[in-house]
């Protein structure tokens, strides 16, 4: 009421006038309110209740008809424990039988009423009166409760994860995902003091901070992934770790950390172990072909039809097998990059055509022929000719393979100024679009064509691949329903030069 009074003072001409206003408001005070409210809360989106000092409705206005699902008619004159007797077992009614007791205003932000929802009630109790404001807050109470249920979850998927989580600004700030899930963004640390940021030197090494920098500045900038391996020393040995990162903003990437020394540690005993059992069968493979090439040649007397037949056999599986030891140590040499090349100055055409006349008489049995176009510019190349001649030969043999019979396959080269690319074209079905992504991946094979039998270990892209890459070229194909074309690019250069990186 003196709030009220406040607010009028101005309006009288004395302090007289004034102090008689206030004695007859002060007397009648409880009359005045509801009709003074009347006037003013019908508007309001809140439901207004005005109860008398026995408890009695004396007003209601239309959101509070709602609330209640009553209208004023039935409401108004009649007590509020009568007409609504739950209240009497339900905290709400407690605390507000206590309030008006006790002329003590409070407030429940929470309340439940069966049937209707959550609101948000406030009382204010009087002398001779007491305000009831009730807020509807059902759909912040859901929301509420489902960020809630999101956030756990989240935290819960988070935790489960072996991967570490972390988001990166640009400018080194970090914010750890599995600790804080309900990180919203950089600018959430003035809203939630508890957030708890580090820098990125707290979780990489110094000597590859530099690299993550730049991938960080890279990603960020042209939104792809990148990943970096790296090592850290432990009190139990040496660890390694995998990083990937992503771009989630226009000024920060996600890394996503995986421990992945066990892999490491699989890895090196899967490559010793395929180094040591290559090593141990190319020997006696060797020696096995050796002997079979001697009975064939008759060094051992006089052979049967029927035995030649069989030693044929025989030396046509131990070559198989020759081979795919061949290309298990030149996998492993790969990786551990221990394979020694020969780096010379050759001319290209003339390794082509070694290459191609070496594989002549393969593709004749395929009923394929090779068409070697050597009408291009002289040009010189850096590489190790070995290596470039398996490159081209296992390319034109899978080329021969999936080539349908009576056709042919096209050898032929392009040149400008700074690389010679080498074609590979075959008239075959193309490659299965499913497939063409892992077409370079070790051990895989696409589908065979549907009249030959074309075998393989799936390890000769790969090798391909490898071979070429180191050769400081780059190895690609295209393909459709018509056929594919392999394209190996290595770099020109002059007599008397070496390439940038190259070693003689």
């Amino acid at each position: 009421m003196n709030e009220f009074l406040e607010k009028i003072k101005s309006f009288f001409k004395d302090e007289a006038s004034f102090f008689d206003a206030k004695q007859l408001l002060g007397e009648n005070w409880h009359n005045f309110v509801p009709q003074y409210f009347d006037k003013i809360l019908e508007t309001r989106t809140n439901a207004v209740f005005v109860l008398d000092r026995d408890g009695n409705y004396t007003y209601v206005n239309a959101k509070a008809e709602e609330m209640a699902g009553k209208s004023a008619e039935e409401m108004l004159g009649q007590n509020i424990w009568n007409l609504f007797p739950v209240l009497k077992s339900i905290d709400f009614g407690n605390h507000l039988l206590e309030a008006i007791e006790n002329k003590k205003t409070f407030r429940s932000e929470e309340t439940y009423f069966e049937t209707i929802g959550w609101y948000d009630m406030q009382v204010f109790p009087q002398e001779n009166f007491t305000i009831i404001i009730a807020t509807e807050v059902t759909h912040q109470k859901q929301a509420k409760d489902e960020y809630s249920q999101i956030i756990t979850k989240n935290k819960t998927i988070l935790n489960a994860l072996p991967d570490l989580l972390y988001g990166i600004h640009r400018n080194g700030q970090t914010i750890n995902h599995k600790e804080f899930p309900h990180f919203t963004g950089w600018d959430c640390k003035n809203k939630d003091t508890n957030l708890r940021y580090s820098d990125i030197k707290e979780i990489f090494p110094e000597n590859k901070l530099e690299e993550i920098q730049s991938i960080l500045e890279h990603v960020i900038h042209l939104g792809e992934t990148k990943t970096v391996e790296y090592s850290l020393q432990d009190s139990d040995g040496e660890k390694y770790f995998e990083a990937r990162f992503t771009k989630t903003g226009e000024v920060d990437a996600l890394a996503i950390i995986r421990n992945i020394t066990e892999r490491k540690k699989a890895e090196a005993l899967k490559n010793e172990f395929i180094s040591l059992v290559s090593h141990e069968l190319r020997t006696p493979l060797t020696s096995i072909k050796g002997s079979i090439d001697l009975l064939l040649a008759g060094v051992a007397g006089e052979v049967s039809n029927q035995t030649k037949s069989l030693l044929n056999i025989c030396r046509k599986n131990t070559q198989r097998l020759v081979r795919f030891v061949t290309d298990l140590l030149d996998i492993e040499a790969l990786d551990s990059g221990n394979i020694n090349f020969k780096f010379r100055t050759y001319q290209l055409k003339e390794i082509l055509q070694t290459s191609v006349d070496g594989m002549r008489t393969f593709a004749e049995q395929y009923h394929v022929l090779l068409n070697f176009d050597s009408n291009f510019p002289q040009t010189s190349v850096y590489v190790d000719e070995d290596r470039l001649n398996h490159c081209i030969t296992n390319l034109i043999s899978n080329a021969v393979k999936y080539t349908p019979k009576f056709s042919e396959v096209t050898i032929s080269v392009q040149t400008d100024e700074t690389k010679a690319k080498i074609l590979i074209k075959d008239n075959g079905p193309g490659i299965d679009p499913n497939f063409a992504p892992r077409l370079f991946h070790r051990f895989a094979q696409g589908a065979p064509p549907k009249d030959k039998l074309v075998g393989g270990s799936g390890l000769g892209l790969s090798i391909t691949k490898g071979f070429v890459e180191a050769m400081n070229g780059n190895i690609y194909f295209y393909s459709d329903d018509t056929g594919t074309i392999f394209t190996i690019e290595l770099p020109i250069i002059k007599l008397g030069q070496i390439p940038i990186g190259m070693n003689q």
